[in-house]
């Protein structure tokens, strides 16, 4: 909230007429020390009910002292045929100055419950205000996973169904027949992507690892990291030549050569 929409707020006249509870009533003070215009306002609302004050505090006629003697003199003794209660109409009035302090206390009153109303309002609004915020940074949020999504699905796309490169599916070994995993090779430009298909999650502290056989000697295509939202894995760049490639489960970070007893998936390259 800024210094015009506090200062519309109504707590300044609240602090003025010294209701606010104290740490409240501290924020003020500090907030006046911070924003000149608040100091302002704070002396324009004392100066203003000040003056309020001074109007309703009326000179007394000169024969207002002589009435009140009249009244506070003892009544003589009434009769019983009298009644103890005097008529409606015979009730005294108040006095001008008497009713215009009356008003003025009034004022003050009506002046308190309605910056209350109006405070309670804004702390209402403010709570609405920032459930829409939360709102729209999850919307947001989500929109942005969708759009990286899209985008994956995009260039996903274009790389199977790109002539230049070659589809190499790696078939289950007798470790895990039922594995399947797809190879997407481009030899010219010595890109590498990976289809992780239906390996099985690792267990704790394993990880797969990529090989490509060339010239009969295995050469490390990289590990591999699976992520349910990930259909395509960028591989390890750089492999021009390969007779066929094959996935092997090692310790986590991988290893330098392959653990042959761990073969998941195998599949050769066909001959161009």
């Amino acid at each position: 909230m800024n210094v015009s929409e506090y200062i519309a707020s109504g707590i300044l006249e609240i602090y003025v007429l010294g209701e606010l509870p104290p740490d409240e009533a501290t924020y003020v003070e500090e907030m006046a020390v911070q924003h000149p215009e608040i100091q302002k306002e704070i002396q324009r609302i004392q100066e203003t009910n000040e003056a309020l004050a001074m109007q309703s505090s009326m000179k007394p006629r000169a024969s207002l002292r002589n009435e009140i003697l009249d009244q506070l003199a003892p009544e003589p003794e009434k009769t019983e045929a009298r009644a103890e209660v005097e008529p409606l109409g015979k009730q005294r009035s108040l006095l001008p100055w008497q009713m215009a302090a009356a008003a003025s206390i009034l004022l003050a009153i009506a002046s308190i419950f309605t910056s209350i109303y109006f405070r309670q309002q804004w702390k209402e609004t403010e709570l609405e205000l920032n459930q829409v915020l939360a709102q729209n940074q999850e919307i947001a949020s989500q929109y942005n996973t969708a759009t990286q999504r899209e985008q994956q699905l995009s260039n996903d796309l274009a790389i199977v169904t790109s002539p230049d490169f070659q589809q190499i599916t790696l078939k289950g070994t007798d470790v895990s027949p039922n594995s399947l995993a797809q190879v997407f090779w481009n030899a010219e430009a010595s890109q590498l992507y990976l289809n992780p298909g239906s390996l099985p999650d690792p267990p704790s502290g394993k990880q797969y690892q990529l090989w490509a056989i060339v010239d009969g000697q295995p050469v490390s295509a990289g590990v591999l990291d699976l992520n349910e939202t990930q259909k395509l894995v960028a591989m390890q760049d750089g492999i021009s030549k390969a007779g066929a490639f094959a996935i092997t489960l090692e310790p986590e970070g991988g290893s330098e050569s392959p653990t042959l007893e761990q073969m998941y998936v195998m599949g050769t390259v066909a001959e161009s």
